[in-house]
Formats: structure tokens, C-alpha cells, sequence
């Protein structure tokens, strides 16, 4: 949910807010809705808080992600400790960002055994098990590849879990999907999840990786949290 979308459900109240305050502030892929009071205390500060965060959370629903945390990996990773769960990574058009993303908070290695980067079609059928005959026939951006690659990278670096990405961040299409297409893949025991994005051709390379590599948090973070995958 972007920030314009936000600012939509919150306009109202936002605007006869005098203390506290709310205003949504856009990160790159994701929304900081953030809420301030001022008070004699830090106590009575958070006393008005609350009320007013309770009512925003039961506004958007499961699209909340986390309370004064920086980023969604950091909410997978509490939920991973909670659950004592690791998971591996398989990278096609992210280029490795979900690894990079990952392993750059404090005790990552506990959870993250690893990634692949299969870039090409080559590496993702040595290295990941994926059948070079379904990759021919569906082509390497499709829905059944997503899931075999998360199940290979499961399979093979021996985690409770395994995402996967493969699509097609630009410049170029490849003829059959738009610039933008994305399958994101989940697998665990006994089921694989995929997503279907289309995060649309205007936008950079930058964003559409930063956005698959969201919903592969997202995705992750819904299974541990009971939520609906897909």
C-alpha cells in the first residue's frame, strides 16, 4: 500500500489531528505512517499514542508489517527467531539483493543459510534443479519456474523455507511478459506458494528489485504469521 493510498484513508482525521499528529512519509517500495504527541512525560506521550496507532492497525489490517521497526526484513527476522526457522534465497532478476538485504541486520547467519544467484537459465537448472524442459516451454519467467527454484533452494541448502524471484526488471521485455513481471516463489514443507506482480513499466530497475524482494519478505512474513500467502 503506497503512500498516496494512505494519505486517502487517513486525509480526515489527519487534518483535525492537533495532539497528536499523524503524517505517512513514502520509503522507497513501502509507507511510514508515523504519530506524535506531546505531553509533560515520555509516558503520557505514549498514553495518546496508543489509542490512535490501535485504530491504524485495525484500519489497514495485515498490511502493517511492524511498530517502530526500520524495514520488513527486520520483521521477518523477529518473527524466524520467534519460530527458530531458517530460510535460503534463489535470485534471478533481484541479482542477490534479498541476501544483501537480509544479511546486513545484526545475527542474520543464525537464519540465512544462503542464496543462489541464478541469472541464467543454465545455473538455474545445475544449481537449483530446475528442469531445463519446463524452462523452455514456460521460458524462465513463469509461475511453475518460481516454485521450482524456491524448492530447490530449499531442498538443497536444507532450510524450513526458501524464496525465489524470477522476472524481468528492464529495460527489456523478453517478447512474452512486460518489464515488470515478477513471480515470486515460497516453499516449505509439504506446500510452495508463488505471487504474480506486475509492478509496471514506468518504473526503474532499482524498484521493481526492491519491490519482489517485498513481497518475497511479505510472503515469508505471512506464512510465520498465519496470514494468507498469495
Amino acid at each position: 500500500m503506497g503512500e498516496s493510498r494512505v494519505d486517502d484513508l487517513f486525509a480526515d482525521e489527519m487534518n483535525r489531528m492537533t495532539n497528536p499528529t499523524m503524517a505517512p512519509y513514502a520509503k522507497e517500495c513501502d509507507c511510514l505512517l508515523q504519530i506524535t504527541a506531546k505531553a509533560g512525560s515520555e509516558a503520557e506521550a505514549e498514553a495518546m499514542i496508543a489509542p490512535v496507532m490501535a485504530h491504524v492497525k485495525e484500519r489497514l489490517g495485515d498490511v502493517v508489517y511492524g511498530v517502530d521497526i526500520e524495514c520488513l526484513e527486520e520483521a521477518v527476522m523477529a518473527l524466524l527467531k520467534e519460530k527458530n526457522l531458517t530460510f535460503a534465497a534463489a535470485e534471478s532478476c533481484t541479482g542477490g539483493d534479498i541476501a544483501r538485504r537480509f544479511t546486513e541486520l545484526p545475527g542474520a547467519s543464525a537464519y540465512f543459510k544462503g542464496g543462489v544467484v541464478s541469472y541464467t537459465n543454465e545455473v538455474k537448472s545445475c544449481m537449483l534443479g530446475v528442469d531445463p524442459q519446463l524452462i523452455e516451454e514456460k521460458t524462465p519467467v513463469c509461475r511453475e519456474v518460481a516454485a521450482a527454484m524456491a524448492e530447490g533452494a530449499r531442498e538443497r541448502l536444507h532450510t524450513d523455507m526458501a524464496v525465489s524471484v524470477t522476472g524481468l526488471a528492464g529495460p527489456d521485455g523478453d517478447g512474452v511478459h512486460e518489464v515488470g513481471t515478477v513471480f515470486i516463489g515460497l516453499a516449505v514443507e509439504g506446500h510452495t506458494y508463488v505471487r504474480e506482480t506486475h509492478t509496471g513499466t514506468h518504473h526503474t530497475r532499482s524498484f521493481i528489485r526492491r519491490m519482489a524482494g517485498n513481497h518475497a519478505f511479505d510472503m515469508m512474513r505471512r506464512y510465520m504469521s498465519g496470514m494468507k500467502v498469495e
